[in-house]
């Protein structure tokens, strides 16, 4: 799925350890043990996934926490959200 479309709901992949550590999130792919780590922003939205919240929502939560351009903000979360998803940290819901 290459689309992004502001009601679908993210929800982390299975089991996918991960720890905060000053400010930014360590994540592990059980698959491959490979060691992911995001910086603020990133963190923040991995934060914000929780099942619940759609795309949409958590854009929403990123343009009031950050002083962005709106268009931008969606075109950045459509790319690190297809990053997450290639990776197999994230699948998605309707």
């Amino acid at each position: 799925m290459n689309e992004y479309s502001k009601e679908l709901v993210p929800v982390k992949a299975g089991r996918i350890p991960s720890q905060e550590v000053d400010g930014e999130v360590f994540a592990i792919t059980p698959d491959d043990g490979f060691l992911h780590n995001f910086n603020e922003v990133g963190s923040l939205i991995w934060n914000l996934i929780d099942g619940a919240r759609s795309l949409g929502d958590i854009e929403s939560e990123i343009l009031a926490a950050y002083d962005v351009e709106p268009q931008r903000l969606t075109d950045d979360l459509a790319e690190f959200f297809d990053r997450l998803r290639r990776k197999g940290l994230v699948e998605y819901r309707r």
